[in-house]
């Protein structure tokens, strides 16, 4: 069983400064509810644009999966998910390597 886990509105602020101190850029593009069941997250780095989103796991531990390609499909794709789910958080980073700052992000599928 996992532990629970802090708000989006404790954690989104936390991996900013994080990523912010390492040199990286990191900024809220939508703010969600303060327990958002999701969070996704824009990320580009190396020219690459990408949008990548939390999904579920049977064990509970967080896991990301590659929503969509391309800076096109990325807004397309955000913009649906925001309109399907408005507590969403949608953040944008550019940082290398992001698993150090983004718990699960480690296991993309």
């Amino acid at each position: 069983m996992s532990e629970p886990q802090p708000p989006a509105s404790m954690l989104v602020p936390a991996l900013i400064r994080q990523v912010q101190a390492d040199g990286g850029f990191a900024t809220v593009l939508a703010k969600g509810s303060a327990y958002g069941a999701s969070l996704l997250i824009v990320h580009r780095w190396q020219g690459v644009v990408r949008l990548f989103e939390k999904v579920p796991t049977l064990d509970g531990r967080p896991c990301w999966r590659v929503a969509a390609d391309g800076a096109e499909a990325v807004s397309r794709v955000a913009a649906a998910q925001q309109r399907f789910d408005p507590d969403l958080w949608v953040l944008e980073l550019d940082v290398a390597d992001p698993a150090r700052f983004v718990p699960g992000f480690g296991q993309v599928d």
